[in-house]
């Protein structure tokens, strides 16, 4: 019997979905790590290795960069500015794998919710002014001078304890999602997927149609005749 053209190979079929399911298991565990450094800061308790050298050389800068983005918008901008990139950069990167329909939609999005846990550990610190500054003094704390400018320190533990529970809602959805959709990647006949990311009707679908319009004719036809 001569093997159908649509039928994947196995290692075609389940080496990627191994990839994804490692990389998910990697997230939550990383969504673990931040989960538990991120809810509340202790001063001498040391950040787990992973969290710390991915927070250091890839939400740092990012962060850093939105305040030079915003630099000539004025001060609340320029202050703002840093935590509010750290959150839109992933989610542009989300929009923009969804509207391509691609699979690392859902990978962005775990960035987005981690990194709104990230920031409410910031604003948490708002009144206590006790996590580590790049620039090491308390006066650059970005949440304490926004709070203070808009004369609401008080809301420091409500707007984290919002930012911190929408992040982890989002992040494990991500990861639930990216997990669902990297199943039915596996599982899904190819032609079916291959039309459903180009957002087509699967050809199968547009062959029973016509052949139920064919059909209905000869029907027709023949009671004509």
């Amino acid at each position: 019997m001569q093997k159908s053209a649509e039928t994947r190979d196995p290692v075609e079929r389940y080496v990627p979905l191994a990839l994804k399911i490692a990389v998910y298991i990697w997230l939550t565990y990383f969504l673990y790590q931040a989960a538990t450094t991120f809810v509340e800061y202790t001063p001498g308790r040391p950040w787990p290795f992973m969290l710390s050298v991915f927070r250091m050389f890839t939400f740092l800068p990012i962060h850093e960069a939105g305040h030079f983005l915003f630099v000539f918008f004025g001060r609340t901008l320029n202050i703002l500015g840093g935590s509010f990139w750290q959150i839109v950069f992933p989610l542009l990167w989300f929009v923009i794998a969804l509207r391509q329909q691609s699979q690392v939609a859902w990978f962005a999005l775990f960035w987005v919710g981690e990194n709104l846990m990230d920031v409410s550990l910031y604003m948490r610190d708002a009144p206590f002014r006790q996590l580590p500054l790049l620039g090491g003094h308390k006066s650059g704390h970005d949440w304490y001078n926004l709070l203070s400018d808009w004369d609401i320190i008080e809301w420091a533990e409500p707007l984290a304890d919002i930012f911190y529970y929408g992040g982890f809602i989002i992040a494990m959805v991500a990861i639930l999602a990216g997990l669902s959709l990297a199943f039915r990647s596996c599982f899904s006949p190819p032609r079916v997927m291959r039309h459903l990311r180009a957002g087509q009707v699967p050809p199968s679908t547009l062959d029973d149609s016509l052949d139920k319009i064919f059909a209905n004719k000869e029907a027709k036809e023949q009671r004509l005749d």
